[in-house]
């Protein structure tokens, strides 16, 4: 009997890694002062490329796994490179510059995120971003763009 389950892995990763290429084309098209924001991936499109973006250096990452922290108080990740935001918890999220569930005057990022999905934010400015939940005040957490 023919075991096709590493073959399977291995169309699932090719699928993953083709729609994380075109997720980054798509983010590095922009030359504007704001940040950039992919479309949402849905849950089946993230499941089939789950394996893709655990197994590759895709760039930074943030995984919400509750509705307490967005996993990390802090991130620092270079200027103009993607920061992909996933969704893993059982609540919809927002990804939204400001601080305990309010959004900062101007916000130059605002992205609601539901249940399985995820978003890619490029900042193209260096500074300290502070980013919150306007579901849940207490996720609060500061990108660092250098």
């Amino acid at each position: 009997m023919l075991n096709t389950d590493p073959m399977r892995r291995r169309l699932g990763l090719g699928a993953g890694i083709a729609s994380l290429v075109l997720a980054a084309s798509a983010c590095a098209s922009g030359s504007s002062a704001e940040p950039t924001v992919a479309t949402p991936t849905t849950a089946a499109s993230m499941a089939a490329s789950e394996s893709a973006a655990e197994s590759t250096a895709a760039g930074p990452s943030v995984t919400i796994t509750s509705t307490s922290s967005f996993g990390a108080a802090d991130i620092t990740v270079p200027t103009g490179e993607t920061l992909t935001v996933i969704n893993n918890s059982s609540a919809p999220h927002t990804f939204t510059e400001g601080e305990n569930g309010s959004e900062a005057d101007n916000a130059r990022v605002n992205e609601d995120i539901a249940v399985g999905a995820s978003v890619e934010v490029t900042f193209p400015e260096p500074g300290d971003y502070n980013v919150t939940c306007l579901f849940h005040s207490a996720m609060n957490m500061v990108v660092h763009v250098q």
